[in-house]
C-alpha cells in the first residue's frame, strides 16, 4: 500500500513538474498583446456560455 503511495505522489509531482517547465517555456509567447488579447476573449466567451446554461437549466 505504501509503494502504491509513493507511486501516486511521484507521478503527481512529474505531471505538476512539466507544467511547471512547459509554462515557463511559454510565457514569453502568453504576455503578447495578441495573445493575451485572444485569451481574454475566449475565456470571456466561455463564461458567458456557463452563465447561460446556468441560466437556462430548470429547478
Amino acid at each position: 500500500m505504501a509503494f502504491l503511495v509513493l507511486l501516486h505522489a511521484t507521478l503527481t509531482l512529474v505531471r505538476l513538474g512539466g507544467y511547471v517547465f512547459l509554462l515557463s517555456k511559454a510565457g514569453p509567447v502568453l504576455h503578447r498583446p495578441r495573445v493575451r488579447r485572444v485569451l481574454g476573449r475566449t475565456t470571456g466567451v466561455v463564461l458567458i456560455g456557463f452563465g447561460l446554461a446556468v441560466a437556462g437549466t430548470a429547478r
